[in-house]
């Protein structure tokens, strides 16, 4: 009695049409992760501007990093961002507004740059294009509290060329 398996050859050819085709759907995913990355960050950059306006609208046009018109540390930017806070800047943890602390939360929290996976801002000093502040390991994101201009930390450029610190 015989028993019916494949043969060496049969078992090389399928290995072999099974690595061509990886070797052509897998670039296909890649690229589709990298723009999936792109268009978060660009989705990210828009809310977190849009946030910033607004603080400013209720700030009297001081944008966040500011309490009484003095610079603040990061921690406190990121309060103001995610907290509550009063019309001079000065932030509270609790997410829900009480009086004095009746402006925002602005975000639900800081979101990653999907490119590092960092939650975290770093202060660009006004003077410094984004472009001499960007290492893509510091921080997830970047800030000119003096401008309110708000950008991601990462290096490179995107599918079409732009440099990822112009989004």
């Amino acid at each position: 009695m015989r028993e019916k398996a494949f043969t060496l050859i049969e078992v090389i050819l399928v290995v072999t049409i099974l690595g061509i085709l990886a070797a052509v759907v897998l670039p296909t995913f890649s690229d589709h992760a990298t723009s999936a990355k792109e268009s978060a960050a660009k989705s990210n950059l828009m809310t977190i501007r849009s946030q910033i306006e607004l603080y400013k609208l209720q700030h009297n046009g001081v944008p966040p990093g500011y309490v009484n018109g003095t610079a603040a540390s990061v921690d406190v930017l990121t309060l103001q961002f995610v907290g509550t806070s009063t019309v001079d800047g000065v932030a509270s943890s609790n997410p829900n507004p009480t009086s004095p602390f009746i402006y925002g939360p602005y975000l639900k929290k800081i979101p990653k740059n999907p490119f590092n996976n960092l939650s975290t801002i770093a202060y660009v000093a006004e003077a410094t294009a984004f472009s001499a502040a960007v290492d893509g390991t510091s921080s997830g994101w970047l800030y000119k509290k003096e401008t309110g201009e708000f950008g991601i930390n990462w290096t490179g450029t995107d599918h079409e060329g732009v440099a990822f610190y112009n989004y």
